[in-house]
């Protein structure tokens, strides 16, 4: 013979219940915490090895020729040339060395509206860049802003020396 079933109204019964489902979403709760915990760490350690990838790819060129060879940079102004919407001029400094100064003029993609104004809200921040050359483009460069993956891609047209 099989025992009884309780009966519902039985209040150990739905007190028991109520527990159980109280303990089951407390345990999703605490895994769903330590998922999100470890996903925000994973990011964090690859936007530091970018960093710290970048760092040493720059200390590698003892005596920087150029903006892009420098370890970080901060945008001064961003100008948008009005009558070519891809060309930007762009006015970097080294803030280890205030007096390290340059021009650069890129062009962005045509309607690419995301690049100029990521550059605005970097220039007007003072962000930390981290400037990089793209082989395999005649004349790419990449922006990433330090501790961060934002990153603005163009082609460099010309550049006024350091200095």
């Amino acid at each position: 013979m099989t025992p009884p079933l309780p009966k519902i109204s039985d209040p150990d019964h739905v007190r028991g219940y109520r527990q159980s489902v109280i303990l089951a979403v407390a345990i999703s709760g605490v895994l769903v915490f330590i998922a999100a915990g470890l996903i925000w760490t994973a990011r964090l350690v690859h936007v530091g090895n970018l960093d710290a990838q970048a760092l040493a790819e720059k200390t590698a060129v003892p005596r920087p020729v150029s903006a892009l060879d420098w370890p970080e940079l901060h945008l001064r102004s961003v100008i948008a040339q009005p009558d070519e919407p891809p060309l930007v001029l762009l006015h970097v400094d080294w803030p280890r060395h205030p007096r390290q100064e340059a021009t650069l003029l890129v062009a962005l993609d045509r309607g690419d509206d995301r690049s100029l104004s990521l550059l605005s809200q970097w220039c007007a921040g003072a962000a930390s860049l981290s400037p990089s050359r793209r082989y395999g483009e005649d004349g790419g460069l990449e922006l990433r802003r330090r501790q961060s993956l934002e990153r603005v891609r163009a082609i460099l047209i010309t550049e006024d020396g350091p200095g």
